[in-house]
């Protein structure tokens, strides 16, 4: 057997594999004159004789290709994406030796093997990560391990006769430090966790890993898109399934699962068979959950018939019967812990044409807070439940008789709707605008004026922006809450379960909403001061399948904006504004 000091010569040559891969296809994009400007820049600081530029500027590099993954529809090419900014930053740590930047690595290629599990380029990942792991350890029998997991979890590549480069690869890795392989028990012990590796990925063939990023539909079955918390371990104690809500519809459904404390979930789905005449199915995997005091089946209707839950090994199992083939989206909600299961006929991608006219049939009108939710309340009194519900009231039949234009709101009265039915509501109507109308509130009561609100990646990060979001999300000052990184991971969320497309109209939609709402003041309130469009974490926007906008129509705190609030003519100036900017955004503007 070799000695450790002369595997000191192998581990390099294992090393360079990791960043060049050359006895597979390249794992990054190489035809740059294709790639947008960063990708280009990126794969160029990978060549051997490159120079890197400040480790501040290489980071933010590597951070930019990641976002881009998040938003490539095509899994290998998002695999690619993810690997070429873990390729930047694992060359960063060879040459600076930051730990942080070998992490980073290390989570962006286990991201890529994950959304393109079972494919060339998610091997790829996979056998990277397993070399720098071992590099990492400065340990010869760490890289076997890892290699020889590696090898056992992407088996189905060279399987009936199937070639794989990178399977071949890793045969080739694995020949390299055989010097390295654990004999005994220790053998035994590696076989069996390769075996159970195997088994595994066998039992998953057509399930989604809940820490995958989106992932577009390719054809029928519907794909599904699943979001949970990066990093996040099991439990420490046991999570209590403490409530499960359901929404019913014909065109969708949503399922909202209470836990009594974060914990990790895996999601799976079953196509129909018309043989056992059982029904498609998604299900959730809840580790370390317990669902006693859950009925054990509630009926739905609609796109959902059923919600069965019960105990399985290691935690609970949730199951969703299906009315048919359904597009699937799972995501979380983190305070308080929430896993939310959307299903809808409509595919999560709408594309609205970049020049010229938009359909708009049907729109969906949000009045914020109601019943017990008063919202915030202004110097005198007024309730902000009140005024949205009034404007909401002013829009809705303007749209109809002046636009032709169907409408819901999702509420008619003084009652409490809780904030993930009201956007599953928005779905099932399929909506193609989604505007929720709030008052805002400020901590010194001097600020006025209108400001909208978008779901975007982390552009605003100023302290009054995730404070918006905590008091409309129905935090408040809640004790233990820090707002600002509660809106950070809601900006997270956002980046790896909403669609480009989707964000870019919401950002249109709403800077109309601004404009036409001042225009629609004209001479009467010129003093009007516009905060400009913004984005912070807002629990009733995420999901939205469309276009989604939230509307501040001016800060209740103020004791001059509520006065202009409480006047029937500043609230039918708001809805105009509101009807104009729908009828804009109709007509390509």
């Amino acid at each position: 057997m070799p000695s450790p000091r002369s595997f000191e010569k192998t581990l390099p040559a294992l090393a360079l594999s990791l960043g060049l891969l050359s006895a597979c296809p390249a794992p990054g994009p190489t035809d740059t004159a294709k790639q947008p400007d960063d990708v280009a820049k990126a794969t160029a600081l990978l060549e051997a004789s490159a120079r890197l530029p400040p480790r501040a500027e290489v980071v933010a590099l590597a951070d930019q290709i990641a976002v881009l993954a998040t938003k490539e529809g095509a899994i290998e090419e998002q695999a690619k994406l993810d690997v070429l900014a873990a390729d930047l930053r694992a060359r960063l740590h060879r040459i600076e030796g930051t730990e942080a930047d070998a992490r980073e690595a290390l989570e962006l290629y286990a991201a890529a093997a994950r959304v393109a599990r079972g494919t060339e380029a998610g091997c790829r990942a996979d056998r990277a990560r397993a070399l720098l792991l071992g590099e990492l350890a400065h340990d010869a029998s760490t890289s076997y391990r890892e290699l020889y997991l590696v090898k056992r979890r992407q088996a189905s590549l060279a399987a009936d006769g199937k070639t794989s480069a990178c399977v071949e690869a890793l045969a080739r890795d694995l020949a390299l430090a055989q010097g390295y392989r654990p004999a005994g028990a220790d053998l035994a012990e590696l076989e069996r966790e390769g075996d159970k590796a195997e088994r595994t990925v066998a039992a998953a063939a057509g399930t989604t890993s809940a820490s995958i990023v989106p992932v577009a539909s390719t054809g029928s079955p519907p794909a599904d898109l699943i979001v949970a918390p990066m990093d996040l371990k099991p439990a420490k104690g046991t999570a209590k399934i403490e409530k499960i809500e359901k929404f019913a519809a014909e065109g969708g459904g949503r399922v909202v699962i209470h836990l009594s404390e974060p914990t990790t979930f895996q999601v799976g789905t079953l196509e129909a068979d018309d043989k056992t005449g059982k029904d498609a199915r998604i299900y959730l995997d809840i580790e370390k959950a317990t669902a006693k005091g859950v009925s054990r089946e509630i009926d739905v209707g609609g796109a959902i018939k059923r919600i069965r839950s019960g105990p399985r090994e290691g935690g609970a199992r949730i199951v969703l019967d299906l009315s048919s083939a359904m597009h699937r989206r799972v995501f979380y909600l983190p305070e308080p812990f929430r896993i939310v299961i959307d299903v809808s006929s409509r595919p999560p991608e709408q594309k609205a044409p970049a020049n010229g006219p938009r359909t708009v049939k049907r729109v969906a009108i949000d009045p914020g807070h109601g019943g017990h939710d008063d919202g915030a309340v202004g110097p005198t009194g007024l309730k902000e439940k009140e005024v949205a519900l009034d404007v909401a009231h002013r829009v809705a039949p303007v749209l109809a008789h002046e636009l032709g234009v169907e409408t819901l709101l999702t509420r008619d009265s003084d009652v409490f709707v809780p904030l993930e039915e009201r956007t599953a509501r928005a779905n099932a109507f399929h909506a193609d605008l989604f505007i929720s109308i709030h008052c805002n509130a400020s901590e010194s009561g001097e600020a006025r004026g209108i400001e909208v609100f978008v779901l975007d990646e982390l552009k605003d990060t100023s302290r009054a922006a995730a404070r918006v979001a905590a008091l409309e999300n129905g935090l408040g000052v809640k004790k233990g809450i820090d707002a600002e990184s509660l809106d950070k991971e809601m900006a997270q969320i956002v980046g790896r379960l909403q669609s480009g497309e989707i964000a870019n109209s919401s950002r249109k939609l709403g800077d109309l909403v601004a404009r036409a709402t001042l225009a629609s003041f004209g001479t009467r309130y010129p003093d009007t001061k516009d905060h400009g469009l913004k984005s912070a974490g807002f629990y009733v926007l995420l999901g939205a399948e469309m276009p989604a906008v939230l509307f501040e129509t001016s800060f209740i705190s103020n004791p001059d904006d509520e006065g202009r609030l409480a006047k029937a003519d500043y609230r039918q100036k708001l809805a105009d504004g509101i009807v104009n900017a729908v009828r804009a955004y109709r007509e390509g503007k």
